[in-house]
């Protein structure tokens, strides 16, 4: 599904080139949860968002499903990102005055579907959560881990392949954090690809794989060997 090859990101101050990826190279299988690790300043931000379309290499290759980057247009990009992408933040950005119900609407509003369509595919992405009962709640009638929940329900409410989580339990405490990561789990049983950032290395062996980077390099890439699962805020 991805490709990486020799990915170079360099960012050019006054007088300083800060080189936020310098050389990186790997493969994601479609299907993969995939967890990429590393202090802060180590890259790994700067790598979701070109693998998101959210930015470009300074050089380097990143093929999406066999197409560069380079040779997609802007239209092609933001086709490819609302069709096969779902994202999660660690800032969930819901809109305040919108129900929960709405805000996972928002990546439908450009696909011409009917009224009736939407609301079947988000009340469909809420009760995936398990939010069916705070459907028609406002963000401030809801919890930290509830607010993610939604903002998870809004990223796969288009049925993407892959849903790129960048930090989704920073802002959270460890149970509500637990929970988020079972459902991030069950996504990837039913067979979406996960890629997820986070400087946790017990988050990270949730996933079945660690890329870990530091300086803007990859210092290691390995299979997670005991694997840690995630059931109802509890280690199981």
């Amino acid at each position: 599904m991805i490709e990486v090859k020799d990915l170079k990101k360099y960012y050019q101050g006054d007088s300083v080139v800060t080189k936020a990826l310098n050389g990186v190279s790997f493969f994601i299988k479609e299907g993969e949860f995939v967890a990429i690790m590393g202090p802060s300043g180590s890259g790994k931000s700067t790598l979701m968002h070109i693998m998101c379309f959210l930015d470009r290499p300074t050089s380097g290759t990143y093929k999406f499903r066999g197409k560069s980057i380079d040779e997609l247009s802007e239209d092609e990009l933001a086709r490819i990102r609302n069709k096969e992408m779902g994202f999660v933040f660690q800032t969930f950005n819901l809109l305040s005055r919108t129900t929960a119900l709405d805000n996972i609407k928002l990546p439908l509003v450009y696909t011409g579907l009917s009224a009736k369509l939407e609301n079947e595919m988000a009340q469909s992405a809420i009760e995936a959560v398990g939010l069916s009962h705070r459907t028609f709640h406002f963000p401030n009638q809801l919890a930290g881990g509830e607010q993610q929940r939604v903002a998870i329900a809004r990223a796969i409410v288009n049925q993407p392949s892959v849903i790129f989580a960048d930090e989704p339990t920073g802002n959270l405490d460890s149970k509500s954090g637990q929970q988020i990561m079972d459902i991030l789990q069950k996504l990837n049983a039913e067979g979406h690809t996960i890629i997820l950032v986070t400087h946790e290395r017990y988050t990270a062996e949730m996933a079945q794989r660690i890329i870990q980077l530091k300086d803007g390099k990859i210092i290691s890439d390995e299979v997670v060997d005991h694997r840690r699962f995630a059931k109802d805020g509890l280690i199981k």
